[in-house]
Order: structure tokens, then C-alpha cells, then sequence
């Protein structure tokens, strides 16, 4: 997204959703209730950075997280990881607190409600809504290697060319591998 948004110049409106959130009432393997769980606890410093340094602050965060959990396989709500993250982000340690403070859940869901409005509430993450909020919204793309360059160009251009038909509701196979980041350097 980051990739596209600056080759296209377009502007990235970063939103919360929790898949622990979004699935509480859904049968779901353990594994997966821990890994939503350690997710809510990510957001909700997300949410107390998004409150004090906004959209930008919070595109940093998102990013230097996903890079330490996708790449770099790190728990990214243990108190240690997340001090690095915020430390490379030049944000204050303080947002560790906001971890453990449920209180942060009522932003996340205001933007997942958003969010469920358009794409409805089969989804995960990613999500994309178009159209600063205005727009379709879907699920997706899951892609793993991710392309990049002019090729991210040409992918993102079929997606939302999918995204904006009427009627279009899914494009899907099953998954052979994991996250793949290339080349790519961890944060």
C-alpha cells in the first residue's frame, strides 16, 4: 500500500479493526484467538498514537509493526518489541500503557463500524475502503510476495477496477505459503 499510495500519490487513511473484535461471537482455532489477541493489544496503541499524532503517526506505527511480526516473526505486544517499535518511530514509550487499557476498544470499533458498513462483516484485514470512506470497501488483496514497482502499480489498478464493479464479491485460492517480504529490510 505504501508502495502504491506514493507512486500514485495516494493518500492512505489508516483505520483500526481488530480480528479478535470481529470474531468474538465466531468459532475460531486457538491459535488464532491468541494471535487476534496479541493483534487488540497492538491496536490499542495504535489507537492512543492515532489520538496524538494522527494518520502519519499511526502509518508509521502499522508499518514498523508489521514488519517486526511478518517479518521478523517478533510478539508485538510484548512490552520489549513494542518500546523498539515506538523507539523507531520516535514515538514515546508511554503508548506501552495503552496495551492493557480497554478503553482504546471503543475506537477501534468506531472505525471498524465504518469500515463493516462498506465491506460488511465476512471480512479481515486488509480491508480497503475507496474513496476516503466514501467508496466500495473490500477485503484484500492478500498477496505473498507482494509485487512492487510498476507491477504493484498494475495489481492495485485490476483490484480496484474488481472493487468498484457491482456484484463483484470475492477472487480467491488457497494459500501455499507465508508472508514473503523479499528483499525487503525489517525495520
Amino acid at each position: 500500500m505504501i508502495d502504491v499510495g506514493q507512486q500514485k500519490r495516494i493518500y492512505v487513511n489508516w483505520k483500526l479493526f481488530s480480528l479478535e473484535i470481529i470474531n468474538k461471537d465466531r468459532e475460531i482455532k486457538e491459535d488464532f484467538k491468541i494471535l487476534h489477541e496479541i493483534g487488540l493489544k497492538a491496536l490499542r496503541v495504535a489507537a492512543a498514537v492515532h489520538h496524538d499524532y494522527g494518520n502519519d503517526g499511526v502509518g508509521k506505527l502499522y508499518t514498523a509493526m508489521g514488519a517486526l511480526y511478518h517479518h521478523d516473526d517478533e510478539d508485538i505486544d510484548d512490552p520489549e518489541v513494542l518500546e523498539q517499535i515506538l523507539q523507531a518511530c520516535n514515538l514515546p514509550a508511554q503508548f506501552i500503557s495503552a496495551v492493557d487499557d480497554p478503553s482504546w476498544d471503543k475506537d477501534i470499533q468506531a472505525d471498524m463500524d465504518q469500515a463493516i458498513d462498506k465491506a460488511g462483516d465476512d471480512v479481515g484485514v486488509p480491508l480497503i475502503v475507496l474513496d476516503g470512506g466514501k467508496g466500495p470497501g473490500f477485503f484484500g488483496p492478500v498477496m505473498s510476495p507482494a509485487p512492487i514497482g510498476k507491477d504493484a502499480v498494475v495489481f492495485w489498478d485490476a483490484v480496484i477496477a474488481a472493487g468498484r464493479t457491482t456484484g463483484f464479491f470475492e477472487l480467491k485460492r488457497t494459500r501455499e505459503t507465508g508472508p514473503v517480504f523479499g528483499n525487503r529490510p525489517a525495520v
